[in-house]
């Protein structure tokens, strides 16, 4: 608007106190537009303009001032004279952005015929034209979707490539063709006060990427629903598409209701608070020209409960048509029964913890967790019964192992109480244990032989309730003894074997062992005798012990009798005389016998010197002293060995070499 002040001067450098002027023409001054020679309305930041009256007007332009300052309605109190002659041109910065007022001064003409002097003032907004800003997201089908979020102009326009421009409105998704070979989008901003003032911004048009059906492959829950948080598993999430997490919606039939978006590239999504239902996955481009769909993955809910020793675990599943997998304390559970709503473990032990976690493998291939459940076992039912084996270890030491039902390990606070009960006698207690380790009875084997014993355990769990006695274990007692005078056979007794199972048959296996315990041979028997016509020729003492199986004996377990042995007697034999000639009959004193081990065999000359040494059976004597031809006449001998029984063994003798 134009503002008319009197200056009332009587000079252009001589201003008058009041600038007021009451009578204003319909147009004082023109901003022009330096560049193009137009008038404008508004400017812009750094494009010229410059000032010139209107027409109608014809004050001489050695006359007119002009100036600008910030503000509406700014005047250059108190003299009201702007600084500058008629051929000022003003570009405005960035710092004058907003409003700005020009004014104008025309003095009177000196000596003229009552022109008076004025003073106009008009208010002009400065705009800075930045880039406006948007976004570009590509579509199929040759399209693009273009949002204008720039807020500093009045109009926009948008060109992609060379295609001609077309208008587009603020913050509106809009979708626009893509003719071949473009590759940027460029949108101009206008303002409505002004012609010359716009900004353009340019962008590229990305490639989209090939769409994916967007996989979730397993939902996991935390705690039971509802309220627990859901961790989805999920993949082929591409970027440039937008995904969206989605659960059926029960108020109505085939209706889904959108939960949250998920990020592209992600592998996984937290949902806290999640619901019961069915949830799937959906995938639209920007521009919603095509939509694909995951598989529904639906919740498994889980609680659980225990009563007399059966934990029941409570499914509050949203799906249909599922397999379930269960985990016990991270373990597969191969064993558990289907009740009306969930599953049943029947195998687990009065007072101990289990925790629980259920699979449900879905039609679609998904796979849905439930949260896990720890349940404290409860119950007032005695523990199933355990089975116990006795056997012998190589030290002839009775080893006793338990076998809970079920393979169970023994529950924190839970006990098994042994007894043992020796000549048929009645059992007495013998040990209490807080593990299923192996008890050891310390009793020595001779004693053990005299009142063979049987054992029997049973399980206090930490509830205070009692198993059943397991059946007696007994551990089969070998003894041998020579068969013959000179130990060539052996005869093997032993005492009826108990397993487990009573009644249920064994089956033995009679095995000769090397003195560290080495298997040399075996041999299958049967009753309760044998006689080992066969045993080996190079060995003093002879060891056997019964491998025995069968008699309800868990799948791989063994058990063992005792080490019984037979000690035989070391036999030498060494020549009286013999002819070292070279006619190859008795031509070297050589050590015979059996059992000859570790010996030391020295022949003596008849002044106490040692002229042979042997300690090997193949290393014989040919007469030969020191390498010189064998002397005939008598010499003595020597022999000493430690049996393997640690027993020494000696003897003495003499030898004639004869012609």
């Amino acid at each position: 608007m134009l503002v008319a002040i009197w200056l009332g001067a009587a000079s252009a450098v001589q201003a008058q106190a009041s600038c007021a002027s009451a009578n204003q023409p319909a147009c004082s001054f023109l901003a022009i537009d330096v560049a193009t020679g137009q008038p404008v309305d508004a400017f812009c930041v750094g494009r010229r303009v410059r000032f010139q009256q209107c027409a109608g007007r014809n004050i001489p332009t050695s006359l007119l001032f002009y100036g600008v300052l910030p503000g509406s309605g700014t005047t250059f109190l108190p003299s009201c004279s702007p600084p500058n002659p008629y051929n000022y041109e003003y570009t405005p910065t960035k710092a004058q952005v907003g409003l700005v007022t020009v004014s104008e001064l025309a003095n009177a003409v000196a000596g003229g015929s009552g022109q008076a002097s004025t003073y106009y003032i008009r208010t002009f907004r400065v705009y800075d034209p930045t880039p406006p800003a948007f976004t570009v997201a590509p579509c199929p089908s040759n399209s693009a979707l273009i949002t204008v979020t720039d807020a500093a102009y009045d109009s926009y326009t948008v060109r992609v490539g060379n295609a001609p421009e077309r208008v587009i409105l603020r913050n509106q998704a809009t979708v626009v063709a893509v003719p071949a070979g473009a590759t940027t989008v460029t949108v101009t901003g206008r303002y409505a006060a002004t012609g010359v003032c716009d900004g353009a911004a340019t962008q590229p048009i990305a490639p989209l990427l090939p769409p994916q059906t967007p996989a979730l492959t397993r939902l996991t829950l935390q705690a039971p629903l509802p309220g627990s948080a859901a961790t989805l598993d999920v993949a082929q999430l591409p970027a440039g598409y937008t995904y969206t997490l989605q659960r059926a919606d029960a108020s109505v039939a085939g209706s889904y209701r959108a939960i949250a978006n998920i990020p592209p590239n992600s592998t996984s999504f937290s949902l806290a608070n999640a619901v019961a239902g069915c949830y799937r996955l959906r995938r639209t481009d920007p521009c919603r020209l095509d939509s694909s769909f995951s598989p529904l993955v639906c919740t498994l809910s889980l609680t659980g409960s225990s009563t007399q020793n059966r934990n029941q675990l409570l499914l509050n599943d949203a799906g249909r048509g599922n397999r379930y997998s269960v985990t016990r304390n991270g373990q597969p559970l191969a064993v558990f029964t289907p009740i009306a709503g969930g599953l049943e473990d029947p195998n687990v032990e009065c007072g101990t913890t289990y925790t629980y976690r259920v699979t449900a493998t879905q039609p679609g291939g998904g796979v849905s967790v439930s949260n896990p459940v720890s349940i404290t076992t409860q119950s007032a039912l005695p523990p199933a019964q355990p089975r116990l084996v006795a056997s012998f270890n190589l030290r002839n030491v009775v080893e006793l192992t338990p076998f809970l039902a079920n393979g169970n390990p023994l529950a924190t606070g839970s006990t098994l109480r042994y007894q043992r009960s020796t000549a048929g006698g009645p059992p007495a207690a013998f040990r209490t244990a807080s593990s299923t380790g192996i008890q050891r009875d310390s009793v020595a084997l001779a004693a053990l032989i005299t009142q063979a014993p049987c054992y029997t355990v049973r399980l206090v769990d930490v509830c205070g309730n009692t198993s059943p006695e397991s059946s007696p274990s007994c551990p089969a007692l070998l003894t041998a003894a020579p068969a013959d005078p000179t130990g060539a056979t052996a005869s093997l007794t032993w005492t009826p074997f108990t397993g487990p199972t009573p009644g249920a048959a064994a089956t033995f296996t009679l095995q000769r062992l090397a003195s560290d315990g080495t298997v040399l041979s075996a041999v299958q028997v049967s009753g309760s005798s044998y006689t080992d016509l066969t045993p080996p020729t190079d060995r003093q003492i002879l060891r056997y012990r019964l491998q025995i199986g069968g008699a309800g004996l868990p799948p791989g377990t063994l058990s063992y009798s005792n080490v019984a042995t037979v000690t035989r007697q070391v036999y030498l034999n060494i020549a009286t005389a013999f002819t070292p000639n070279g006619d190859r009959l008795n031509d070297v004193l050589e050590v015979k016998g059996r059992y000859l081990q570790r010996f030391t065999f020295v022949v003596i000359d008849r002044n106490g010197q040692e002229i042979f040494r042997s300690t090997q059976r193949d290393e014989a004597w040919d007469g030969t002293i020191k390498g010189r031809a064998p002397v005939l006449g008598t010499y003595a001998w020597r022999f000493q060995q430690i049996g393997e029984d640690g027993a020494a063994f000696s003897a003495t003798g003499s030898v004639t070499i004869l012609k």
